[in-house]
């Protein structure tokens, strides 16, 4: 069994991919169903990335979705005061 891939690794497999016009590999999709797990930035990344791939985001509402757990993140967020 192959280990599964960071998001990030998985985001940067799916652009070098889709640049050398190469297959994309399983696990890369793989990992994409697993988003709702990810970390802030991972979420940011594949947002961005989204920019330029609007294909990256693999599911119906995946965009939508993905704001809304980082809606969760800027809950938890605690102002600082000095």
């Amino acid at each position: 069994m192959k280990t599964p891939l960071t998001p990030e690794t998985a985001i940067e497999t799916f652009i070098k991919s889709k640049k050398e016009n190469s297959s994309i590999p399983e696990s890369v999709f793989q990992t994409f169903k697993t988003y709702k797990k990810w970390n802030e930035n991972a979420l940011k990344g594949i947002i961005n990335a989204s920019a330029y791939y609007p294909e990256i985001l693999t599911e119906e509402n995946m965009e939508e979705n993905i704001f809304k757990v980082l809606a969760e993140f800027k809950k938890r967020e605690v102002d600082r005061v000095f």
